[in-house]
């Protein structure tokens, strides 16, 4: 499909694209069908090389995080079914290599600022799901690589999100930023706690992670005595 486009011009870039998107449709198809994780893996290679071999160079960075989200999302349901760990991972790592790269080179507060909160929410929330889902359906215990996938998902996101969020009136709304994301582990650890035939590391986990970002968010958000009187009575609570 590429090479028609590319070398012999025997069609235009929009039905290449079309073409590519539809092969690799149908290799995951076919993976699920044979039930082998291997011919997924090369058609999600093939997926996300689509938008650097087609692209035009006009820098519209929105339509390649739209497809890379269309393909995690792709994967997400695909996880509810087969929980193919290495294809996961693939798609894990390359997405959030990807915008980190770009983020880290290319990215323009006056320009960027809500297409990288858009993307980096949106890819956030897909393997944070993709990594719970399928162990809470199936009730599989958790874990090492488990846990620290769902550890730097946590982080990654946070990370580009303080960068954004300390550009806007000089960090005003960092501290609500840092809560929302304690509200989120919150969530779904209140979920896995009702279901009592999940693995309880899981909620420690979360629990962890929520008491974790809004101990981050009280030196965020407030300054001086402020901190150490909300930390104390923070400790005192847990203890």
């Amino acid at each position: 499909a590429f090479g028609g486009y590319a070398f012999s011009a025997l069609y235009p870039r929009t039905f290449a694209f079309a073409l590519m998107v539809t092969f690799t449709a149908f290799t995951v198809y076919a993976a699920t069908i044979y039930n082998l994780q291997v011919i997924a893996i090369i058609g999600l290679v093939g997926a996300y090389c689509v938008p650097f071999l087609l692209s035009d160079g006009s820098g519209k960075v929105e339509i390649m995080f739209t497809y890379m989200s269309i393909i995690n999302i792709g994967i997400l349901i695909l996880s509810f079914k087969k929980y193919w760990r290495a294809l996961n991972q693939f798609a894990y790592y390359t997405s959030w290599v990807i915008f980190v790269s770009w983020f880290s080179a290319k990215y323009n507060p006056e320009i960027h600022q809500n297409i990288a909160l858009f993307f980096s929410s949106v890819f956030f929330i897909t393997f944070y799901v993709n990594f719970i889902s399928y162990k809470i359906i199936k009730k599989e215990k958790f874990n090492f690589y488990d846990i620290i996938l769902l550890l730097s998902n946590s982080f990654v996101y946070y990370g580009v999100g303080y960068v954004i969020f300390d550009s806007i009136r000089d960090g005003m709304y960092l501290g609500i930023f840092t809560v929302v994301n304690a509200l989120v582990h919150f969530t779904f650890g209140a979920n896995v706690y009702r279901n009592k035939q999940v693995d309880q590391k899981l909620f420690f986990l979360l629990i962890g992670l929520v008491l974790t970002f809004i101990t981050i968010a009280v030196p965020v958000q407030l300054e001086g005595n402020w901190v150490t009187l909300f930390w104390s009575v923070e400790m005192g609570l847990l203890f």
